[in-house]
């Protein structure tokens, strides 16, 4: 079946058109990041080559809390130190108020954000929900956004 030139006419531009917005613009507004742990600080913050990571809507135990170690313990299993990882910053939300990025860490095709959760090693930030691009995925809203 030959396609009619004139509609080859509009629709090759047509489609070069879309796929160079795509390409140029991405499909959503977020930054994404691969690059290798250097160091697990505590169970929601990381560094990924010289930037810390705050993840996005988790929180662990801080030192000297009951699970503190335990929530350090299981990040550094899923992202251990030298391990390739993805960083997906919340463009609603870039940094937290101590200049730390924000974001979604994904280490080894595991989501770490969500693992914490589901391990009842972090709670969700329901203050941070509607901050969040995240705060309506399915993982955060069944933790309680």
């Amino acid at each position: 079946m030959v396609m009619n030139p004139i509609r080859r006419y509009y629709v090759v531009p047509i489609v070069i058109a879309i796929v160079s917005i795509i390409a140029v613009f991405g499909f959503g507004s977020s930054d994404i990041h691969e690059s290798q742990i250097t160091r697990v600080i505590d169970g929601d913050t990381l560094i990924i080559d010289l930037t810390t990571i705050r993840l996005s809507l988790v929180d662990t135990p801080e030192r000297g809390e009951p699970g503190y170690q335990e929530a350090k313990d299981f990040a550094s299993t899923v992202c251990p130190v030298g391990s390739n990882a993805e960083f997906i910053e919340d463009s609603w939300q870039k940094e937290d108020k101590y200049g730390r990025s924000l974001g979604l860490v994904f280490c080894n095709d595991m989501f770490l954000n969500e693992l914490l959760l589901t391990s009842g090693h972090a709670k969700i930030l329901t203050g941070f929900c509607d901050k969040s691009e995240f705060g309506t995925e399915d993982w955060a809203r069944a933790y309680g956004c």
